[in-house]
């Protein structure tokens, strides 16, 4: 039974974890698995969303090795376009064909009103889920706070078809997602949790969600942790690499799936993966496009973010040609 925020006093105990036959095996029926890329938001010179682009991108994404695209996550530069603009997107998409169950929309806003109609739309839409990450600026939120942030969203939403992907991203956030924090929305609203990003990049802690929580979708926010998780019990990966190597991660994923051996696949992502991180991993990613597709429209983004110099780009695209990268 749903409980709202406002049911709960900060004086409260909250729950001890759920046993894994206590937790409904939602993963299963929202289907999170494969390889999901935080598509990149293409943009205009005034800035504005290159709506084209966003198609084009998302259609070959899909085309790929892609089981489905996150909307709006931290790649897509997601904190710099407004609840208005990410609507307006998502309906873009949809018109020109793109399937909304191949889509999970990132609602996450400093303002809670935001997050709500965000997820509404996303709900109206029928898509997958939505990738909550939590408050992000206040500093050192309570855990009862962030229960009653949660549990808000969910009931002022108000809809059965509402699927909520959990996302541990404190490095960016500040503000990690507590075993605490899960079980007590499992215990709230377990029909609504999905499962999980984890985009520490830490194995330590993927597994450690794997092995608490069985039945939820756990997704690593690395290809490097993709076959090890998978191993694991994992659902698979939310990957930015996935934006210029949807088919070499897509591989792992189908060699694991098929019982085959993926250790050289895997090997060959992790390769592809390092050279691109060593730059800002938005304008990387997307002056890899524009130098491969030739199209310089591709290298911009909203500030205070910064396209990649003509140096670093050069840089760049010498790495991946080293190691014999394909846009494809």
């Amino acid at each position: 039974m749903s409980t709202s925020a406002s049911d709960m006093s900060g004086s409260e105990s909250l729950p001890l974890a759920m046993q894994g036959d206590e937790i409904t095996d939602i993963a299963e029926s929202v289907n999170l698995e494969g390889v999901w890329a935080p598509c990149l938001t293409p943009i205009h010179a005034d800035l504005s969303i290159d709506d084209a682009r966003l198609f084009e991108h998302v259609n070959w994404l899909l085309s790929n090795g892609c089981s489905g695209i996150v909307l709006f996550g931290t790649t897509g530069e997601a904190a710099s376009f407004s609840a208005a603009e990410r609507m307006h997107a998502l309906e873009t998409l949809l018109a020109r064909g793109i399937s909304s169950s191949r889509i999970v929309v990132g609602n996450g806003f400093t303002a809670i009103s935001d997050t709500i109609q965000v997820t509404k739309h996303a709900v109206a839409q029928g898509c997958r889920a939505v990738l909550m990450i939590p408050p992000f600026y206040f500093k050192d939120p309570t855990e009862f706070g962030l229960i009653s942030t949660y549990r808000h969203v969910i009931d002022e939403t108000n809809c059965p078809g509402l699927k909520v992907l959990l996302y541990h991203f404190p490095r960016l956030s500040t503000v990690p997602i507590s075993y605490q924090l899960i079980d007590a929305l499992i215990e709230s609203h377990g029909d609504v949790i999905a499962g999980l990003k984890d985009s520490t990049g830490d194995w330590e802690s993927v597994e450690g969600y794997i092995n608490r929580y069985p039945d939820l979708a756990i997704l690593p926010g690395t290809d490097a942790l993709l076959l090890k998780g998978l191993r694991a019990g994992g659902a698979g990966t939310i990957t930015a690499t996935a934006d210029i190597n949807p088919h070499g991660i897509g591989h792992v994923f189908d060699l694991w799936r098929q019982g085959e051996q993926a250790e050289d696949a895997q090997i060959r992502v992790e390769v592809i993966r390092s050279i691109v991180f060593e730059y800002p991993l938005a304008a990387a990613l997307k002056a890899v496009h524009a130098n491969y597709r030739s199209d310089s429209s591709w290298n911009r983004v909203r500030p205070p973010l910064d396209a990649l110099s003509d140096a670093d780009q050069a840089a760049l695209m010498n790495s991946l040609n080293q190691v014999g990268f394909q846009l494809a």
